[in-house]
């Protein structure tokens, strides 16, 4: 602004940001940082309940729930080509002795590099999902807040109403509500993630989870009520959880989103967003 200079009319700093609501593209993530998302998509599992185990031997890593056969799964495999076929065959037979369903998730990066999706076509597995990680560099803008608009982070306190919202947006089974909010509440309490809410005359309406990694953070279980949809809402929260993995020191912040979902990609992109690499949920044949 001017110094109130009289008849001088007030002006932008020129440190001010551009006014624009896309930011520029930013430097696509290194190595490093490619290496510490995935391990991060693996972890982010650890917020459902798994136990994750490192197999220096198969050379991949044990995603495990322990509440039943359907959810557990192998993924970060760490194969060369010429040994992708055998090492396949030997995990496979592990789940199988183990009363599990073989299940892998793959970074299509890594598995074009190794031949893996083609070995694992050529044995008949599914391709049954796939998403996109994307990420970006620099703080989005945040709408303006509605004079009843109020933006809080979660506490062990108000966790229960975040997972509640959350059962409501994604359609979790009711029963492991508890469950659930034991975890997030431990989680907000322990700083191992971080989450927001936001509410309308008190009312929560949208959430959204950061959790801190190496150098960068992950966004997850981005969500609004539904009969809130289409206000700009889940727009603003991510733009929230946003700013706040950069202001607590990470080089950038990524999400996931499903490939196909256009409009949600259209709203991540508009924040910022870039994509990266993809991955896949593959199942063994019967």
């Amino acid at each position: 602004m001017s110094e109130g200079v009289p008849g001088t009319a007030p002006r932008r700093p020129a440190t001010a940001r551009p006014r624009r609501s896309i930011p520029e593209a930013s430097e696509p993530p290194t190595s490093e940082e490619l290496v510490a998302i995935e391990r991060q998509l693996a972890r982010l599992s650890e917020q459902a309940g798994a136990t994750l185990t490192e197999d220096e031997q198969l050379g991949l890593t044990w995603v495990r729930f322990g509440r039943g056969t359907a959810l557990d799964y192998a993924t970060g495999f760490r194969w060369t080509p010429d040994e992708a076929r055998t090492q396949l065959a030997t995990f496979t037979q592990r789940m199988r002795d183990a009363g599990v369903w073989p299940t892998a998730v793959v970074d299509e990066t890594t598995a074009d590099r190794v031949g893996l999706a083609r070995v694992l076509g050529e044995a008949g597995w599914l391709r049954v999902t796939a998403e996109r990680t994307m990420y970006t560099r620099q703080a989005a803008v945040v709408p303006h807040l509605e004079a009843e608009l109020r933006v809080e982070a979660v506490t062990p306190d108000s966790a229960a109403e975040c997972v509640r919202l959350e059962t409501l947006v994604f359609g979790l089974p009711a029963e492991q509500l508890p469950l659930r909010v034991r975890r997030l509440t431990d989680s907000v309490r322990t700083g191992r993630l971080r989450a927001f809410l936001l509410r309308l005359a008190r009312e929560p309406l949208a959430s959204a989870r950061l959790t801190p990694g190496d150098g960068v953070a992950a966004i997850s279980a981005v969500g609004v009520a539904p009969r809130q949809r289409r206000r700009g809402y889940g727009r603003m929260v991510t733009a929230i959880a946003v700013r706040a993995g950069l202001a607590t020191g990470h080089g950038l912040v990524w999400l996931s989103v499903e490939e196909g979902n256009d409009p949600a990609i259209a709203l991540y992109r508009g924040l910022g967003f870039e994509p990266s690499f993809a991955w896949s949920r593959w199942i063994a044949p019967v």
